[in-house]
């Protein structure tokens, strides 16, 4: 059964994904380098070329073939967009919200140039999302992990309870 971990960008899914997969001793599969492997070309790409419509349709494809994997799967910040990908989420493994403050979120992404969202939207557009976004990701998870002012390894063991309870 898949873990997977979901949650606004800059929660900290891929960097605690990677150390969960370690000590879970389970492969790491993170959704947005899946996508861009089989797309051959980055995320900011595909949404400057295609827009988001498109992206959302790849993501959700890219759901459908890793749902099954025994696996942690990291997943971008907005599968939660669509009622499709929650439904796949919820039906197909552990699921875990990572969340921290929206100031804590906009301290880790304020000039982060790599994420498409960060650079087209103001701090204001992307608390409007966050607060948007929010109930769906709590709807779509079986548990919930604040990341607010907590270390990586503070983060890793409340999960790894989370995974063995």
């Amino acid at each position: 059964m898949p873990i997977f971990l979901i949650g606004f960008m800059g929660v900290g899914k891929t960097t605690v994904g990677k150390e969960i997969g370690l000590l879970q001793n389970l492969p790491v599969i993170d959704m947005d380098h899946f996508i861009e492997e089989k797309e051959g070309r980055p995320i900011k790409e595909i949404f400057r070329e295609d827009g988001e419509g498109f992206f959302r349709t790849i993501e959700t494809q890219a759901l459908m073939e890793v749902k099954k994997k025994e696996a942690v799967i990291t997943t971008g910040g907005g599968i939660i967009e669509r009622k499709e990908n929650r439904d796949i989420l919820s039906e197909s493994g552990k699921v875990f919200h990572l969340y921290c403050s929206f100031e804590e979120l906009w301290e880790r992404l304020e000039g982060d140039c790599e994420r498409p969202l960060v650079l087209k939207n103001s701090r204001d557009q992307l608390r409007n999302l966050y607060d948007r976004r929010l109930p769906l990701y709590r709807n779509a998870s079986s548990s919930e992990i604040d990341t607010t002012g907590k270390s990586i390894e503070e983060t890793l063991n409340e999960l790894k309870r989370h995974i063995e309870s």
